[in-house]
């Protein structure tokens, strides 16, 4: 029951971090979004940012959850790839470049749960090996999870490059087409 209670925590501090941002969003917020006092809130998490860490590692948990489903359909590998950073970085993208409260969320991840990123990119980055394990690249000699990493990092520097979710689009599609060249 404990557990099933501080997801349920997690889940609607995560609403509440998106809807309003990380620094405007109290104990009290989010107790009352939960429908308990912030005493009761205390019970569960010590501080607004051991909330938040759980947020993010709960929401690339979803990600993660709803790229699995969709690996199920018969695509080519790149395009599983592909996939995958659409939907963990790329059709949000635009939102982390025009929402106040979206670009606040990404700052503070660094800021204030940069474990908890961490924790959720490495995810990722074991869920694009899996892929990359499956099919060969060109670059047969990079073990797959040295290259996923090598994606990942690539991912995270092209984000803060990017002028829009198309240009990242690209971008990904740019560094896919290197890896699988010649296949």
């Amino acid at each position: 029951m404990e557990n099933k209670k501080k997801l349920d925590i997690v889940a609607k501090a995560l609403e509440v971090f998106f809807k309003y941002g990380y620094k405007r969003v109290s104990m009290n917020d989010i107790a009352e979004a939960v429908g308990i006092s912030r005493a009761g809130l205390y019970l569960y998490f010590k501080s607004k940012e051991e909330i938040f860490n759980a947020a993010i590692v709960h929401y690339g948990d979803i990600l993660i959850e709803e790229i699995k489903n969709g690996l199920l359909s018969d695509k080519t590998t790149e395009d599983k790839i592909l996939y995958t950073l659409e939907v963990w970085a790329i059709r949000n993208f635009d939102d982390s470049l025009h929402s106040p409260e979206y670009k606040e969320i990404t700052d503070s991840s660094y800021q204030f749960a940069r474990e908890a990123l961490e924790t959720s990119y490495g995810k990722l980055e074991t869920l694009l090996a899996a892929l990359l394990q499956m099919h060969p690249t060109a670059a047969n000699d990079i073990h797959p999870a040295r290259l996923a990493h090598l994606v990942i990092g690539a991912l995270r520097g092209y984000k803060t490059t990017a002028k829009s979710s198309s240009e990242l689009r690209d971008m990904l599609q740019d560094l896919l087409q290197i890896i699988y060249a010649n296949q």
